[in-house]
């Protein structure tokens, strides 16, 4: 195999591939990237861990075609400090030549059939929808994601799919985050409908979100009853789904609070992270994060104590309903907080033994505010959307 690069398309290309590369596996392809040279001037790059996998086509000088693994990690570092135009030599021997300009590197590579087998990139359901509104959903869900909860359903981001709403739910049990927007699909596709319910793993969809771009660029969807794939432009990126069913999640948000409170988000973010100052210390190998919320008339007061010290602050409200007192996580807290894209956030609270939810206030979203919101909305297709964080409570001492 001989073929030529520019340095930046391959690198590119490489990028995306990384995070489908296996590290230290006794598997030695899937350490690997796969490159195929076609004699009709393409390359298809392929990674796969056996979990997630990349597949990116692209144009590039063909001399002879073929197909071969090259070890990852090495062949990333190596093109990166090549000074120009790259030109890869694959012999019968398994030796590979990277040359550029009079720079020149070596290293082995294996038989590209040794790869393993990939699922075809089809699926049951398909459908396209705007780069920036899949982000925008996976930003406000990616944070309550369990990581090795014992409970497999909790380490991924539910996705539930129907013919006019898409929505994402994440939850490690002590926080619980909703996303749904009701929007027009675009390139629809099904064969038994538009209706599926799965659980895609919070580690694809951290790679996934590394590659989204922030425009409104659509994202092809497909899914099978084992797979889901995403495909941008040359790019496609599939990874297995989790075989387990999500908990029933609506039961845990509080129907009927009786308390509600209007605060600006700036406001209760910047006294979190203050208080987070005092919350974060390591006391008997165990973070203490506490932080109190005491309601009283117009005001929340936030106070945190831990064996270093003490913090109290003080926030000017809305409220409805009676005072109360409750506690909660700080850094969790802190976490919902920065997936709330709103000026304002409401708070609705049912007593200091049950969670607290975490909406978007748009009553009180300034009329400019709303206008731009609803040219975003015409412009990408969205009819409505809704997000939602629940955060569970704690026991605080007196």
């Amino acid at each position: 195999m001989i073929v030529t690069f520019d340095k930046e398309a391959l690198c590119t290309a490489v990028t995306p591939a990384m995070s489908a590369v296996a590290n230290k596996n006794t598997i030695t392809a899937i350490e690997g990237i796969r490159l195929t040279a076609r004699e009709d001037g393409s390359v298809i790059l392929n990674s796969f861990d056996l979990e997630k996998g990349i597949e990116y086509v692209f144009a590039a000088e063909v001399t002879e075609p073929g197909s071969y693994i090259i070890n990852g990690q090495k062949f990333n570092q190596i093109i990166r400090s090549m000074p120009d135009r790259i030109r890869i030599e694959i012999n019968e021997q398994m030796k590979t030549s990277i040359t550029s300009g009079k720079s020149e590197f070596t290293m082995n590579a294996i038989p590209g059939n040794e790869f393993p087998n990939t699922p075809e990139l089809v699926g049951d359901i398909g459908f396209t929808i705007p780069a920036c509104e899949l982000r925008d959903a996976i930003t406000k869900t990616l944070y309550a994601v369990a990581s090795n909860e014992p409970r497999p359903a909790l380490n991924g981001i539910f996705f539930r799919i129907t013919p006019d709403h898409l929505t994402l739910v994440s939850s490690d049990s002590f926080r619980l985050a909703v996303c749904e927007k009701e929007i027009r699909f675009g390139d629809v596709m099904a064969v038994r409908g538009l209706d599926a319910a799965i659980i895609v793993p919070g580690k694809t969809i951290a790679e996934l979100y590394k590659m989204l771009p922030d425009d409104t660029e659509p994202v092809r969807i497909l899914a099978t009853a084992k797979h889901i794939i995403f495909k941008m432009g040359p790019l496609s990126f599939f990874s297995r789904l989790i075989d387990a069913e999500y908990v029933n999640y609506e039961k845990f948000i509080p129907k009927d609070p009786v308390i509600h409170v209007s605060v600006p988000t700036k406001a209760l973010l910047s006294s979190l992270e203050r208080a987070s100052l005092v919350t974060e210390d390591r006391a008997l190998g165990q973070a203490k994060s506490s932080v109190r919320f005491t309601l009283e008339d117009q005001c929340l007061y936030v106070s945190a104590v831990s064996v270093n010290g003490t913090v109290n602050d003080e926030i000017l409200v809305e409220k409805t309903g009676p005072d109360l007192r409750i506690g909660f996580n700080c850094r969790f807290l802190l976490d919902a907080l920065r997936a709330c894209d709103s000026e304002y956030i409401k708070l609705a609270l049912v007593s200091p033994l049950v969670s607290m939810v975490i909406t978007a206030d748009e009553d009180r979203m300034s009329e400019e505010d709303k206008k731009e919101r609803d040219e975003r909305r015409e412009k990408v297709g969205i009819l409505s959307e809704r997000d939602l964080h629940l955060a569970v409570p704690c026991h605080m001492r007196d």
